[in-house]
């Protein structure tokens, strides 16, 4: 996991708790962000502009390392287990057709690489795996698969060793940084020029996101402090001369995870913690609805999208795609 640089923390941490605020600047374009929702008592902005979403105030450092120290976020990922190595092993195949193509190492930087289960299936696929990890408890679980390969750090306030990388990957990173545009940048100082990076995050004018509102499960700060728009996401790495060259939207629904939605959008409850009969309308829903995701995700608005930048091209050469399942 990854949280942010504290160098970052005066500049973005601007608190003012005597004056209700109904309008921001957006973090990502500069337009006017209207206030939209307080979130577990953060503060939400949407820009008019570009539809990007994010906390303002900015928590500080502090109260970020105090939170992801806990280690409920980890205890999440690793549930999760079988799903992220399908997903590990989609997303390679697919930076694997870039690499052949462009002639690139198979040379690869997580950031954020957590326990290392996306270093251990890349491992497995053949490539030179790194990670970069702010936990130095995950780093240590990560050790065992990539060795001294895995540093701990930030990486806005470090030259990673191996640096630069022919490929970065920050899968369900970007929406935690303290400072987006500063973690984009630093991205962009450790590619190597022609190199790629592969980004997933949720989508903050998806489907699911216009429907569910502000029970949009992706809320969740201060884990979540910015939520992108395909739009928003270009504006940064456009500043970083990263062209776009695959995007696809994704979903990971199936009966019973819209069956959880459908619950908690009618009752505002869970799906266990319902009462008999909204559990029955809310499995029924979901049922009936389980074709959805796939057609959303083909148009590009699912629960989270999916993007493969290339520094230095030319992002009309991109393409874009959407399926749901493992994110490819």
């Amino acid at each position: 996991m990854y949280w942010g640089s504290r160098q970052e923390e005066g500049r973005v941490n601007r608190r003012n708790p005597g004056r209700a605020m109904s309008e921001t600047i957006c973090e990502i374009c500069f337009g006017p962000a209207r206030f939209w929702r307080e979130i577990a008592g953060y503060k939400h902005f949407r820009c008019r502009l570009c539809g990007h979403l994010h906390v303002f105030p900015r928590p500080s450092q502090d109260e970020l390392d105090e939170f992801y120290q806990k280690g409920e976020y980890y205890d999440r990922a690793e549930m999760q287990k079988e799903r992220l190595v399908q997903d590990a092993h989609a997303r390679l195949a697919l930076l694997e057709s870039f690499v052949a193509g462009f002639r690139l190492d198979k040379k690869i930087l997580d950031v954020g690489c957590a326990s290392g289960i996306f270093l251990s299936v890349a491992c497995q696929r053949g490539w030179d795996a790194y990670g970069l990890e702010r936990s130095e408890k995950m780093a240590e679980r990560a050790r065992a698969i990539a060795g001294n390969k895995v540093a701990v750090g930030v990486l806005e306030e470090m030259v990673v060793p191996g640096t630069p990388f022919p490929v970065i990957t920050v899968w369900e990173v970007v929406e935690h940084a303290i400072n987006p545009r500063s973690f984009f940048r630093a991205l962009a100082a450790n590619v190597g020029d022609g190199g790629l990076i592969g980004v997933s995050t949720p989508l903050s004018n998806g489907l699911p996101a216009k429907v569910l509102g502000s029970r949009y499960p992706m809320l969740m700060p201060p884990e979540h402090l910015s939520l992108f728009t395909r739009q928003s996401l270009r504006v940064l790495a456009r500043e970083s001369e990263f062209g776009e060259m695959d995007y696809r939207s994704f979903s990971n629904l199936n009966a019973e995870s819209l069956a959880s939605g459908f619950c908690q959008l009618l009752s505002g409850k869970r799906l266990e913690q319902a009462s008999p009969l909204a559990r029955a309308i809310s499995r029924s829903l979901g049922l009936a609805t389980a074709w959805l995701p796939a057609a959303v995700d083909a148009l590009g608005y699912g629960t989270e999208m999916q993007v493969i930048f290339r520094k230095g091209a030319n992002p009309a050469l991109g393409r874009s795609r959407g399926k749901t399942g493992n994110g490819i």
